[in-house]
């Protein structure tokens, strides 16, 4: 068997290898790697959802249906994320990843300072920020300013995914929901569409998803 030299760039995770031509690797990454899979926003891979394992204090936070917590997600928003999905949907686009998550029963009832802990978990370190989807994330405007709200107090990136375009957003009527998309960093909006899922580029699950940076101000 050839000698090969494997490099990998720690700070970019980019992968050089010497030693043997383009179909030799090719047929080498076969031999050694699983099927692949489609990966999406939205769509963690083997994570469970939540089960509370505690009996909850009372608290007068507000709270908040969470269906799952998960870190190092590298497809919702930039860098590495740390990402809570809402439990509770009033969209349930056709074709949509998180399908799991439509019912609003299906999450676990949280309030805000137990979700900041869960996702802001030092041993899931190294983050570049939160990301918070759905669900829909304003179906609970109220928790999700909260949230938001806690979440800036640590210096956290937030990224904010709606199946609502922003227009929609501006014309409600709840406060909560101008707190949270003055608080988001990122909002990325707009209905899952099956049809324009091909090409959706990166963070967005369909092409007519649009990415807002500082969407209070956009």
């Amino acid at each position: 068997m050839k000698e090969t030299t494997w490099i990998i760039d720690k700070a970019t995770g980019s992968l050089t290898v010497e030693g043997i031509s383009d179909k030799e690797f090719v047929q080498l990454a076969s031999d050694l790697l699983p099927a692949p899979a489609h990966v999406n926003c939205a769509r963690p891979i083997n994570v469970p959802p939540i089960i509370l394992s505690r009996q909850k204090a009372q608290s007068d936070e507000p709270l908040l249906r969470v269906y799952r917590i998960y870190h190092n997600s590298v497809v919702e928003g930039p860098g590495r994320r740390s990402v809570v999905q809402f439990a509770g949907c009033n969209l349930r686009c056709q074709g949509c990843h998180a399908f799991e998550a439509f019912e609003i029963e299906s999450g676990v009832l949280l309030d805000i300072s137990e979700v900041v802990e869960l996702l802001l978990d030092p041993v899931s370190e190294p983050r570049d920020g939160v990301t918070i989807l759905g669900g829909e994330p304003f179906l609970q405007p109220e928790g999700l300013a909260a949230l938001l709200c806690e979440l800036k107090k640590r210096g956290q990136h937030v990224t904010l995914y709606s199946g609502y375009t922003l227009e929609e957003l501006r014309a409600r009527d709840e406060a909560g929901v101008h707190e949270s998309l003055a608080l988001a960093d990122i909002l990325i909006d707009g209905r899952f569409i099956a049809a324009e899922a091909q090409g959706a580029g990166e963070w967005r699950g369909s092409r007519n998803q649009r990415i807002i940076y500082a969407p209070a101000k956009a």
